[in-house]
């Protein structure tokens, strides 16, 4: 009986461990996608002014740019690369710098595959300025896209 009772708890124990989150309603996905096409249209924005394009590039450079996004969506791992200075411990430590390491090479195979698709739509020194501010370029995004949603 002991054995048996000992094999249910455990087995409600790993259930609950290992069951997910409540799925997403419909509502909250929307919301998400909301604020996802928000920050590219920000991001798109910053991109346009400090790439200085004009209206005819900006509307070849568009789709490229978010094909170039998902792209990057799709490789980089942020869950095991992403985590607080202080919860970084000697056991977690390797795994999270491989993760970066990772992310930084797998980001680079895009940037490569995507020279060429860039080049049939902005210049060159386009090119160099988009891929050295791009990351800065998607932070300034999310904090506009937060500032106006907090200013709401």
């Amino acid at each position: 009986m002991f054995v048996v009772a000992m094999t249910v708890i455990a087995a409600f124990a790993f259930q609950s461990a290992f069951a997910q989150a409540p799925a997403k309603t419909d509502a909250e996905k929307a919301a998400a996608k909301a604020k996802q096409e928000q920050i590219m249209q920000t991001r798109l924005q910053l991109l346009k002014d400090e790439l200085k394009l004009d209206d005819a590039q900006f509307a070849n450079f568009e789709p490229v740019y978010r094909d170039y996004r998902r792209a990057l969506q799709k490789v980089v791992d942020n869950k095991a690369a992403r985590v607080k200075k202080d919860e970084l411990t000697n056991e977690n430590a390797l795994e999270v710098v491989l993760a970066r390491l990772s992310n930084t090479i797998r980001t680079s195979t895009v940037k490569q595959t995507f020279l060429l698709k860039f080049s049939k739509v902005i210049e060159p020194v386009q090119i160099e300025k988009l891929y050295r501010v791009d990351d800065r370029i998607a932070k300034e995004a999310r904090k506009i896209v937060q500032y106006r949603a907090d200013a709401k």
